[in-house]
């Protein structure tokens, strides 16, 4: 391969091969075995991040100590479950609706969109309002809530 792509290249090969052998190995499966029932457990859990916005530092933060955690007890000898995904329930669903029913109202349905250009710059206007608020932090994060300190 030509310039710096046989790296990427390489890597992607390295990662599959990798992964095959997790897979191979369930190392990330826990299924009861009555031979191990003695064995010590650790669970962790993660506070399952909304499907309605954008992943940010925040989840990073809080989801590396459970990571960190679940990897230290697994080498610890313990029989570890870490359960991880996404779910959109409760007010993010009836937000979604009511942004729905909102739009149905002003565009009709089907939707009678307008011009594209004022549509983006509508759009970015409400984006740059919605950066604004997000940038004031309204209480201390140095101390996640799930962790005591």
């Amino acid at each position: 391969m030509s310039g710096e792509r046989w790296k990427v290249k390489e890597l992607l090969e390295f990662e599959a091969e990798v992964q095959k052998k997790w897979e191979d190995a369930k190392v990330f499966e826990q299924d009861y075995d009555e031979a191990l029932k003695d064995v010590p457990h650790y669970l962790v859990t993660f506070p399952f991040p909304y499907m309605n916005g954008r992943l940010h530092l925040g989840h990073t933060f809080s989801m590396s100590k459970c990571e960190f955690a679940a990897r230290f007890n697994r080498m610890d000898g313990k029989r570890v479950l870490f359960p991880f995904a996404f779910h959109c329930t409760g007010m993010p669903i009836k937000a979604c609706a009511d942004k729905l029913a909102r739009e149905m109202e002003e565009f009709g349905f089907p939707p009678q969109f307008p011009a594209t250009e004022q549509a983006v710059v509508e759009e970015k206007n409400e984006l740059e309002e919605i950066m604004k608020d997000k940038s004031k932090a309204k209480k201390d994060k140095s101390c996640s809530e799930n962790w005591r300190c």
